[in-house]
């Protein structure tokens, strides 16, 4: 198989979790997460069954989002399937106690982040006439 696919948020969780599957199927792996560490834990993990490129980034920021991803490796650059699984949950407080700077830090994350990396992945998706893209959601956000 030769389908490649991007994790967001995999050094740990629900993506390090997809990363391990999608390893399996012989997927090739394109990885990011801000610990630039772990992630590199999870690439030698992983090596043994499929090519893996990891990418130390956090996904507020748009504009590494965009030099990411448009410089990945040409065995990279096709992407056939994005996860974006990036996120976190912060000011689960009642609304009257919460922290509006946690509320703008999961917003930034969770939904700027996700639209950034959509953003900066889809348009080849579109050229090609092929591709898809999973997004990861949590409960966090209810009441």
């Amino acid at each position: 198989m030769d389908k490649t696919v991007v994790i967001t948020g995999a050094s740990s969780g629900f993506g390090a979790a997809c990363a391990h599957a999608f390893a399996r199927l012989g997927w090739k792996l394109v990885l990011t997460a801000r610990r630039g560490e772990v992630l590199r834990q999870l690439q030698l993990e992983l090596a043994p069954l499929t090519q893996v490129h990891v990418i130390t980034l956090d996904v507020r920021d748009r504009e590494a989002v965009s030099a990411a991803f448009s410089s990945l490796p040409a065995g990279f650059a096709e992407v056939d399937l994005l996860v974006n699984n990036a996120g976190l949950a912060l000011g689960l407080e009642p609304a009257p106690k919460a922290s509006l700077d946690d509320w703008d830090t999961m917003v930034d994350t969770n939904i700027k982040g996700l639209l950034y990396v959509t953003r900066a992945v889809v348009p080849g998706m579109v050229s090609r006439n092929s591709g898809h893209v999973i997004n990861i959601g949590s409960t966090a956000g209810q009441p």
